[in-house]
């Protein structure tokens, strides 16, 4: 009996929509439809010059749905209150999930009931509304984005059998509720922006006293502070001046450390003549507790160690009237790990001569007869320190121990450290 029953109301339906489909129809959306026995639904899709918000505010504008919504009189809301006036306040009503209205379809009809799904702001409304006694349909405003605009799909849908009430008289008032829409909302132009170029980040200084070499692009300094930092050498991360480049560099190293990611592969440096910035300029001399100066030492590392040990010994002086910033926040750091213990204390460096030297107390020790010999044969200093680092690298430690000087022993020792770690990378 049920099965006869459906047969017979799908023939009639399917002669109905045929007729309803030969009037005359003015349709500027794209429509579809689908029936089939126990279910139907219509589909209407429509594109509008205007942005997603304002589409929204006309779709979410339940008082005026009467005038562009087919099948639809008036819309109620029903607000839980103790006072009548607000029952039916649209002030006073929240549109969520769960939110009950109440829906006449014509004059003489009585309000039905309905409910809101679900809600997303700019995106998508579902309702589920009863037109009569035995039917209610689901309708699902799509809104996206597009270049043109936005684009609006309705879909209504029913079950059971009557299902056939919501294709009846689709072709000649229904697929025209996203037309009617049209007419409340006010065109806009629309015009989209083209998407930021990126610029290659500029160099930063490193450990070394030198800066991170001059890449072409982010992605590569990323990479090589990221392989540094992997190797145990903060120091090229921490000098980035760029905080969207060093963010992404941490980041990254966060991911690798979980195991998200696979570490980088070390970028080559670009060959050529380092760009003007690349050279490193000695740290101004500042004042210290004296009333001298922080000795005119020839790179970054001495001043750090200078301050840091000053610092130890309680005289903070020194490096609270650094004035570049990079130095002094390398400074502080260095005494939060000497602290922890992370790290040891670095070796006071040597004053240089010259007008320039500071406090009395950074005065350099007085070398021995044995240092003043060798630093005879060798002619400068510099000399001496490299010629006892290739003895050191090829084992030979005697003459390095040998040295009364612990500044100019710490130094050459350091030296060997950093060929070695270099020759490993």
């Amino acid at each position: 009996m049920v099965l006869i029953l459906s047969i017979s109301v799908f023939i009639l339906v399917t002669t109905l929509f045929i007729l309803d489909m030969n009037r005359d129809q003015n349709i500027n959306s794209n429509v579809s439809t689908y029936f089939q026995p126990l279910f139907a639904e219509t589909i209407v899709t429509h594109n509008y010059s205007a942005s997603p918000e304002s589409i929204w505010d006309q779709i979410t504008k339940f008082s005026d749905y009467n005038f562009w919504f087919p099948g639809i009189l008036r819309i109620l809301p029903v607000v839980e209150t103790d006072r009548f006036v607000h029952q039916y306040s649209f002030d006073k009503f929240q549109l969520a999930p769960g939110s009950l209205i109440k829906v006449r379809p014509f004059s003489l009809s009585p309000l039905f009931s309905g409910r809101v799904i679900s809600v997303r702001a700019n995106k998508k409304l579902s309702m589920e509304v009863r037109f009569n006694p035995f039917h209610k349909e689901t309708i699902i405003f799509d809104l996206e984005k597009i270049s043109e605009g936005t684009s609006v799909t309705c879909k209504r849908s029913s079950k059971g059998v009557f299902s056939w009430m919501s294709i009846w008289g689709f072709t000649q008032n229904k697929s025209q509720i996203l037309n009617n829409l049209g007419y409340l909302i006010d065109e806009e132009i629309i015009v989209e922006e083209p998407p930021p170029v990126s610029t290659p980040q500029a160099s930063a200084p490193v450990e070394s006293g030198g800066l991170v070499p001059s890449f072409a692009n982010r992605d590569d300094i990323i990479a090589y502070v990221v392989n540094k930092s992997l190797d145990g050498d903060d120091e090229p991360l921490n000098s980035v001046t760029d905080k969207v480049t060093r963010g992404k560099a941490k980041a990254m190293l966060i991911k690798i450390n979980r195991g998200s990611i696979d570490r980088p592969v070390m970028p080559e440096a670009p060959s050529g003549p380092a760009s003007p910035n690349s050279v490193s300029t000695p740290q101004a001399s500042a004042p210290v507790e004296s009333g001298g100066l922080v000795p005119g030492f020839a790179n970054r590392d001495d001043i750090i160690a200078y301050v840091v040990n000053k610092s130890l010994d309680g005289d903070d002086e020194p490096l609270n009237s650094v004035t570049d910033k990079v130095t002094r926040g390398k400074a502080k750091a260095m005494l939060i790990k000497i602290n922890r213990g992370s790290i040891d204390r670095p070796v006071m460096p040597e004053a240089p001569s010259g007008p320039a030297s500071a406090a009395p107390d950074s005065a350099p020790a007085p070398q021995s007869a044995e240092e003043s010999t060798t630093s005879k044969n060798d002619n400068s200093e510099s000399d001496l320190i490299e010629r006892l680092v290739a003895a050191g690298l090829d084992g030979n430690m005697d003459e390095i121990n040998a040295l009364d000087d612990r500044v100019l022993r710490g130094k050459i020792k350091a030296a060997i450290v950093k060929a070695k770690r270099a020759a490993t990378n």
